[in-house]
């Protein structure tokens, strides 16, 4: 499945959206609007239970396209932009990003709103908006909540580009990976994840997105709630009880 150079493709519980627009992958308003309808069309994939993010060419994404951040031009830029985020940060199934090359500017904040994050050995990260004369809105929000204040200062203030490693260093990259090897490290994941309930792993990320927000008193009654109100009145919740109590393995119906 395909809208323009942005694809879907579905193996089971794995689902893995693609962009194909080389070699920056660049992303302009058409290019962003179909990464949300990609995202949204795995949104009612209730197997699914790994989403990765992957690109086509010599770097992952160098960031929002140039032509469109001109006055006049890039209010609708930036709106579809952080719609899109929106959306991938609120998607309740695990997401990983691919990361090759150079993930730079709103191809970093796109990686900054997954789950995880996988590099080659050989990619870069890096907010480089200050250069340009603006500032990086999503990785404003969301990097000192990754990395702390003190990091988050020195890239956004600065905007050098890091080695995948020091992005390791930082907590910016979950695992490194050699060059070529990112389907691997993919297909790792999607197995750890596998023998889980999706409807549960769905549930998990609701927990998590619910228990990052507000005060630690009401981010814990959210999650009680979600708990007890949705996890424990699915057939998987049962189910896994169940199996644990008779001493056999659960049989998952993903709901």
């Amino acid at each position: 499945m395909s809208q323009g150079s942005v694809s879907l493709t579905l193996d089971g519980s794995l689902a893995v959206v693609t962009i194909a627009r080389p070699p920056e992958n660049a992303l302009d308003t058409e290019r962003l609007e179909a990464l949300e309808e990609k995202l949204r069309e795995v949104s009612r994939q209730r197997q699914v239970k790994v989403v990765a993010l992957s690109s086509h060419g010599r770097d992952f994404c160098t960031g929002l396209e140039m032509g469109e951040q001109r006055p006049g031009r890039v209010d609708p830029l930036i709106r579809a932009f952080h719609s899109m985020v929106r959306f991938l940060l609120a998607l309740e199934v695990p997401t990983v990003a691919l990361i090759q090359g150079r993930a730079l500017g709103a191809g970093a904040e796109v990686a900054l709103a997954c789950d995880f994050v996988f590099a080659e050995t050989t990619a870069t990260i890096g907010f480089p908006e200050i250069r340009l004369g603006v500032f990086p809105p999503v990785a404003s929000v969301l990097l000192e909540r990754r990395v702390g204040r003190a990091k988050a200062a020195d890239l956004i203030f600065c905007g050098a580009a890091m080695t995948a490693e020091a992005g390791e260093r930082k907590g910016l990259v979950n695992a490194l990976v050699n060059p070529g090897d990112l389907v691997n490290a993919l297909e790792t994941i999607h197995q750890r994840l596998e023998p889980f309930s999706a409807s549960t792993l769905r549930l998990a990320k609701r927990g998590m997105l619910l228990g990052g927000t507000g005060d630690v008193l009401s981010a814990l009654l959210a999650v009680e709630r979600s708990y007890l109100g949705d996890l424990m009145k699915t057939e998987d919740a049962r189910e896994g009880v169940s199996a644990y109590l008779e001493g056999r393995g659960p049989v998952w119906r993903n709901r």
